[in-house]
C-alpha cells in the first residue's frame, strides 16, 4: 500500500526538479547583471546626479563634432605609402594648374575639377621619391572657384569647382625637380582613410633661385652692351670704366643722354621680370598697356632727343663739305668720345642744373620701383595713374623743348663758317671781277682784289677757325686759312 504513494511521490519530485532547473543558455550569466551583483564596497559613490549626466551627455556630443571635424588629418606621416601610395583609396578630381611650374615661396592656386562641398576640405602632400612630406593645416586652403579666378577665365575649371590654395616654402624645390603632389579629403569619421585622393606630376621652381638667375642675366645684359661698344684699343681699365650707366647712354654729344638712360632702364627691368616669370611659372606674359606706354614715351623721347642733338651739335651739309674740302676735317669720321660722360649730364644743360630732366629722373625711378615691387604676377595687370605718366610725359616734352629751343656753340660756328664761305665768295668774285677772267693762283688773286680784301678775309678766316677749334679740338693749319679759289 505504502509503495505505489512512495512511487509517486519521487515522480513528482523528479518533475519539479526538471522544471525548475535552468537552461543552458541561461546558464551564462550577463556581465551588467553579474557587475551589478557583485558586492560594493561599503563606501560606494552616490548613483550619479542630473548634472553629472548632463555632463557625460554634452561630452558626447562633443566627442562627436570632433569626429565630423573637417579639419582634422586622416593621413600621419608614417602613413604616406599605405594611404596615398598605395593607391587603395578611391580616385578624386583631376588636378589642372594655369602654369608649367609650380612656384615656391608664395600661395598658388591648384584646380581640382570636383564640385565644391561646404565642410569638405582638402589637404596635401609631395612625394620626392625618396623622401614625403604632408603639409601643415594652415598650409592649404580650400574655397569655391568663382568666375573671376584665372583657373576658370583659362576654362581649366568651372564654376563652383574645388581650388586648393597651396603655401610652399622655398626648402620644397631644387633645380625645377619632379615631384608627385597628392590631394585628398577625409572621410568624416576620426581615423578612417582618406576619402578620395588625387595625384599628378609636376615641377617646383626654386623663389631664391630664379631671383638669382634673374639677376645674373639683367646684369650679363648691361654687361654685354659695354662689350659690344668697346673700342678696339680697349683695356681691362677702360671696359670697366664703360659700364658707367653715364658713358653706356651717351649721346651724339659724347654726354650723358637721360632719354636713352631712362629707355635701357625700364626696357631691363621688365625683361627682367618676363623672365623671373618664366622661371618660377615657365610661362610668358603679357604686358599691360601701360607699360607699353611707358616704354614708348621713354623710346620717342630717346630718338627725339637724339634728333635734337644732331641738330644742335652737328654741322650743316654745306658747312662740312665746305671743311671737308678745305681739310679743316678728316674725311673719316671721329668717333664719339664718350669717355667724359658723366652722371651730371643728366641733370644739366650746358653745364646748368636743368629741374626738368632731374623731375624726369626722379620719376622714372618711381616708376622703376613701382614695377619691382608690383613683382612678376602683375605684368599684365600693372597700371600707373595717369596724373604719374603724365607727369613722366611731360618732363619728356619739356626736356627735349629744352634742347631745341637752347642755343649751342655749334649753332655759333655753324653761322661763323657760313659767313666765312660768304667772304671767300667776295673776294674770288672781286678778284675776277678787276682782272675781268678767272685767276690763276692765289698771288694773282691778291693782286686783283688787293691787299685789304685779302687781310679782311684773313681775320676772319682766323677768328672762324678760332672757334671751330675751340668747339671740335681739332687745330687748324696756317696754310688752311687762304681762299680756295677753285
Amino acid at each position: 500500500m505504502f509503495r505505489p504513494l512512495i512511487c509517486a511521490t519521487s515522480v513528482v519530485v523528479m518533475s519539479v526538479s526538471v522544471l525548475a532547473s535552468p537552461s543552458k543558455s541561461q546558464e551564462r550569466p550577463n556581465p551588467v547583471q553579474v557587475e551589478a551583483q557583485q558586492p560594493q564596497p561599503a563606501l560606494a559613490p552616490a548613483a550619479p546626479t542630473a548634472a553629472a549626466s548632463g555632463t557625460e551627455t554634452k561630452t558626447g556630443a562633443a566627442s562627436a563634432v570632433r569626429s565630423n571635424d573637417p579639419q582634422k588629418q586622416c593621413v600621419k606621416t608614417g602613413e604616406f605609402a599605405v594611404e596615398l601610395k598605395s593607391g587603395r583609396n578611391p580616385v578624386g578630381g583631376t588636378i589642372v594648374f594655369a602654369t608649367n611650374f609650380l612656384p615656391t615661396n608664395q600661395r598658388v592656386d591648384v584646380g581640382v575639377r570636383a564640385p565644391f562641398v561646404d565642410g569638405v576640405r582638402y589637404f596635401a602632400g609631395i612625394d620626392y621619391g625618396d623622401e614625403t612630406y604632408l603639409f601643415k593645416r594652415q598650409d592649404v586652403v580650400t574655397r569655391r572657384a568663382v568666375d573671376s579666378d584665372p583657373l576658370v577665365k583659362k576654362h581649366f575649371l568651372e564654376p563652383d569647382q574645388a581650388i586648393v590654395t597651396l603655401n610652399m616654402g622655398d626648402d620644397f624645390a631644387s633645380m625645377w625637380n619632379r615631384v608627385d603632389l597628392y590631394l585628398y579629403t577625409c572621410n568624416s569619421a576620426v581615423g578612417e582613410s582618406p576619402g578620395r585622393v588625387s595625384l599628378t606630376t609636376v615641377r617646383l621652381s626654386p623663389y631664391w633661385l630664379s631671383i638669382g638667375i634673374t639677376v645674373a642675366e639683367v646684369f650679363l645684359l648691361y654687361v654685354w652692351i659695354a662689350f659690344a661698344l668697346r673700342t678696339r684699343d680697349h683695356t681691362l681699365a677702360s671696359f670697366v670704366r664703360t659700364l658707367d650707366p653715364a658713358r653706356l647712354t651717351a649721346g651724339p654729344d659724347g654726354k650723358g643722354s637721360l632719354s636713352t638712360f631712362q629707355t635701357l632702364s625700364f626696357s631691363l627691368v621688365v625683361v627682367g621680370l618676363i623672365s623671373l616669370l618664366l622661371l618660377q611659372t615657365g610661362m610668358l606674359t603679357d604686358i599691360s598697356g601701360t607699360i607699353l606706354t611707358l616704354l614708348g614715351i621713354s623710346g620717342i623721347g630717346a630718338t627725339v632727343a637724339k634728333g635734337a642733338d644732331a641738330q644742335r651739335n652737328t654741322l650743316s651739309a654745306d658747312n662740312r663739305a665746305w671743311l671737308l674740302r678745305r681739310g679743316w676735317i678728316p674725311m673719316a669720321k671721329t668717333p664719339v668720345d664718350p669717355s667724359n660722360a658723366s652722371w651730371r649730364d643728366f641733370f644739366s644743360t650746358d653745364g646748368v642744373f636743368d629741374v626738368y630732366r632731374y623731375q624726369s629722373f626722379i620719376f622714372a625711378l618711381v616708376v622703376i620701383g613701382a614695377l619691382i615691387a608690383a613683382g612678376v604676377t602683375q605684368l599684365s595687370t600693372f597700371v600707373i595713374p595717369d596724373t604719374i605718366l603724365g607727369i613722366v610725359g611731360l618732363s619728356q616734352v619739356v626736356y627735349i623743348g629744352g634742347k631745341l629751343v637752347t642755343p649751342t656753340n655749334m649753332s655759333d660756328l655753324n653761322a661763323a663758317i657760313a659767313g666765312l664761305r660768304t667772304e671767300e665768295a667776295k673776294f674770288k668774285d672781286a678778284a675776277t671781277a678787276a682782272k675781268q677772267g678767272p685767276v690763276a693762283s692765289l698771288a694773282d688773286a691778291i693782286n686783283s682784289a688787293g691787299p685789304g680784301a685779302y687781310a679782311a678775309y684773313r681775320e676772319k678766316a682766323k677768328d672762324v677757325a678760332a672757334i671751330f677749334t675751340a668747339e671740335t679740338g681739332i687745330v687748324v693749319g696756317d696754310a688752311s686759312l687762304d681762299p680756295a679759289l677753285a
